[in-house]
């Protein structure tokens, strides 16, 4: 196992773009620690510096207080799982599995026991004696997996593994590679594009945008507790819905409805009266009126005409438009966040609202919503920053500070 710490590393390629800028945390020992963001966020670049396939352009990265920045791949003792199984089609299993091993040069025996041993714990003994081609795409994953088990490395690297995989094998996979790493306890550095991933794998999550680490911290977290606008609508599915709001005293102005602010959010906006921002409501901290009952008090209602519902068996998401656009602001976020948009071209803004399968929502329907307004989050538009996070009063580790939106 093995303590990793990035102190600003940064990359900046030959053409001058710097694809990561300096990310600067910890990765705990035996710790499972995801790298997630969009396309083109930096987040294979940054594993692939970790594991020495990239020079480091800045910055100094230590592995259990060694600076490794110059030692070669082979002598970092850590293991690379990729996103393609890079397994040889003419080999068995067992040969696949104990190829690193035999590059070596480790004594035979003990080859036998390594491929056996990984063999069992990822439940491929039936199959050490197949070829890759007489092999599902889960059990081909798996010998990749074996391959880098046998090693016994310091750190597993993964560069989404599962994402060759159909829906429903990723989410078996993904409970496989859980469980794996709960027993192997051994550093775990995983690169996915796909948050939901993130949020059910790591001990902890670096959220990246355009090359800077945006907040590291752990699922709950980051879904509780956003530094910025871009974290807050990158974690959570459905998406964080965003909408324009005036503040006004202690009032603010949502374009669906008007509500009087917690005075512990007040404090935190003092001298932003008059100020145009961002609210952020999760389509979760909706419901139906009809549903909330002794609740209802504890936030506002107001009618919504909904346009479409997806009815989801154990619950429904409800989709409406409210008046107002923020598109403005949001069009550079959306494009970051590889949405579609976050406005509709007549003007409005689209919301969805994830509601009780009970639900009496109908298309083309009015229908009474609740809001909890003690779960809302306020953004400054101008630079992303969450300006009701519940952190921001609090100190920071200096390695897992946010950088700005």
């Amino acid at each position: 196992m093995a303590e990793i710490v990035l102190d600003k590393v940064t990359k900046t390629f030959a053409d001058g773009f710097e694809a990561v800028k300096e990310a600067d945390f910890t990765i705990g020992d035996g710790e499972f620690f995801i790298l997630v963001g969009p396309s083109g966020c930096g987040k294979s670049t940054l594993l692939n510096m970790i594991v020495g396939l990239e020079d480091i352009s800045g910055g100094e990265l230590k592995v259990d207080g060694s600076v490794v920045n110059d030692i070669d791949p082979k002598d970092r003792n850590m293991a690379m799982v990729f996103q393609s199984y890079a397994i040889y089609p003419h080999m068995t299993v067992r040969e696949n599995m104990a190829f690193p091993l035999k590059l070596a040069k480790v004594d035979q025996d003990e080859i036998d026991r390594r491929v056996n041993e990984a063999a069992g714990v990822l439940e491929l003994k039936e199959h050490l004696d197949r070829k890759p081609g007489n092999l599902s795409g889960g059990q081909r994953q798996r010998v990749a997996m074996g391959r880098a088990i046998v090693r016994e490395p310091a750190a597993f690297l993964m560069d989404e593994p599962l994402s060759n995989l159909d829906a429903k094998l990723r989410v078996q996979m993904r409970t496989e590679i859980a469980k794996l790493q709960q027993r192997l306890e051994t550093t775990t550095v995983y690169v996915t594009h796909d948050q939901t991933e993130a949020m059910t794998l790591g001990d902890r999550v670096a959220v990246l945008r355009r090359g800077e680490v945006q907040q590291v911290g752990s699922p709950k977290e980051l879904y509780n507790d956003p530094a910025n606008l871009f974290v807050a609508g990158f974690i959570g599915s459905p998406a964080m819905n965003l909408l324009p709001a005036e503040l006004d005293g202690d009032r603010l102005r949502l374009p669906m409805v008007e509500l009087t602010l917690p005075e512990d959010v007040r404090s935190r906006l003092a001298g932003r009266s008059g100020a145009d921002l961002i609210a952020g409501v999760r389509p979760e901290h909706f419901e139906d009126a009809a549903l909330v009952g002794d609740k209802l008090d504890d936030g506002v209602t107001f009618d919504a005409d909904i346009e479409v519902i997806e009815w989801m068996g154990a619950e429904l998401y409800a989709h409406f438009g409210v008046s107002g656009s923020a598109s403005e602001h949001l069009a550079d976020l959306a494009e970051d966040l590889e949405t579609v948009g976050m406005s509709g071209g007549d003007g409005a803004t689209h919301v969805v609202a994830r509601l009780d399968a009970a639900s009496g929502a109908t298309e083309a329907a009015s229908l009474p919503l609740w809001l909890d307004t003690s779960r809302l989050f306020l953004f400054d538009p101008a630079t992303g920053e969450n300006l009701t996070r519940r952190a921001a009063s609090a100190p920071t580790d200096a390695r897992t500070d946010h950088q700005p939106a």
